[in-house]
């Protein structure tokens, strides 16, 4: 099969040598490579990988079958307004469910009369870090919640991501369902506001070591509103203990900072960030929570603590995260739409 990954990140690379080495054919869209590149992985597989690159997004999409996206949150407005014009029936594969993307390129797509697929996925396949030019694979989750939408058969969906991937999907009904399934963006801004000057000092230190009991208690309250917000629309979505769970198969269940300090244990070398501008913040505030804060108000549904935390954050940074994100409006009236009266 034919695959164009648009995004260069470590994840993005993880998955072109994960599907080079199911045997598919795979091009890179990347503006950081744009010629493609030789990359050196290590951690759950190790090897190097020629990675070729796509030139033009045209080009790009053009003979793909799939359109894998695993670009930043924060380019994915202007990906996506150049992409829905130019597809013509590919799949687009959204990893992971972060920005509620999926729901703008639905929306794009009726604006240009295009056509595609559409799959949502609630996390990426595989977690990783690039450190001194090797990508650190971290692990290849054995469990991810997916969704279609844009006309796709649902069993269409989950047999073409089998195919890419290996038989470790689920099902679920609705984009908007994984949309409030991804357990990154409060992990992550508990984890960054109780270590932001280690961020802000460039240090070095273990990302799930710092998941101490007082962050970890944090991180458990952030997903108890989540979780509120999610059954007022009716839908049931993993807790962070599942994920923990799902995530690290083979760890013992407890509270959240001790599943984190049994993740170290195994496997020390997952750093925290070093600078603020940390996907940690930049993607995951602006994009992942705050979409959930404004659907939260519009359906009377209370989110106190992300609106603290989120508040507080913007304090020290100096920064309105909520003016970054350009898909908010469209991204919450649309969900309004797909939800129904419950919003109302």
């Amino acid at each position: 099969m034919k695959i164009t990954v648009i995004g260069g990140g470590p994840v993005g690379l993880t998955y072109c040598a994960l599907l080079q080495q199911g045997g598919h054919s795979v091009r890179l869209w990347s503006q950081t490579h744009p010629d493609g590149l030789n990359q050196r992985f290590d951690g759950t597989f190790s090897g190097d990988h020629v990675i070729p690159g796509a030139g033009s997004l045209e080009d790009a999409v053009k003979d793909a079958d799939v359109v894998l996206l695993a670009r930043c949150a924060q380019g994915m407005q202007d990906v996506l307004d150049r992409l829905a014009p130019i597809l013509d029936g590919q799949t687009v594969i959204f990893s992971a469910e972060l920005s509620f993307g999926s729901i703008y390129l639905a929306h794009a797509l009726m604006r240009s009369q295009a056509r595609a697929g559409i799959v949502s996925w609630s996390t990426t396949v595989a977690t990783a870090q690039r450190r001194d030019g090797v990508v650190r694979v971290g692990t290849v989750r054995d469990v991810i919640d997916m969704a279609v939408s844009g006309g796709m058969d649902a069993q269409d969906g989950l047999r073409l991501c089998q195919e890419l991937f290996g038989d470790r999907f689920r099902l679920k009904s609705s984009p908007a369902l994984i949309g409030m399934s991804n357990l990154n963006p409060p992990i992550h801004l508990a984890n960054s506001l109780a270590n932001l000057t280690r961020i802000e000092r460039a240090e070095d230190w273990e990302n799930y070591q710092c998941i101490t009991p007082v962050v970890g208690r944090m991180i458990e309250a952030l997903d108890t509103e989540r979780l509120a917000l999610a059954g007022r629309f009716g839908f049931e979505v993993r807790d962070v203990f599942d994920h923990y769970m799902m995530t690290f198969p083979g760890i013992r269940r407890g509270s959240v900072s001790e599943m984190a300090q049994q993740v170290y244990e195994r496997a020390p070398g997952t750093m925290g960030p070093r600078s603020l501008e940390t996907r940690y913040i930049t993607e995951d505030v602006p994009f992942g929570l705050i979409p959930l804060c404004e659907l939260g108000r519009r359906s009377g549904v209370p989110m106190p603590l992300h609106e603290a935390a989120i508040g507080t954050l913007s304090t020290y940074l100096g920064r309105d995260f909520r003016a970054q994100n350009g898909m908010l409006e469209t991204v919450v009236a649309e969900l309004q739409d797909l939800l129904g009266a419950a919003t109302s």
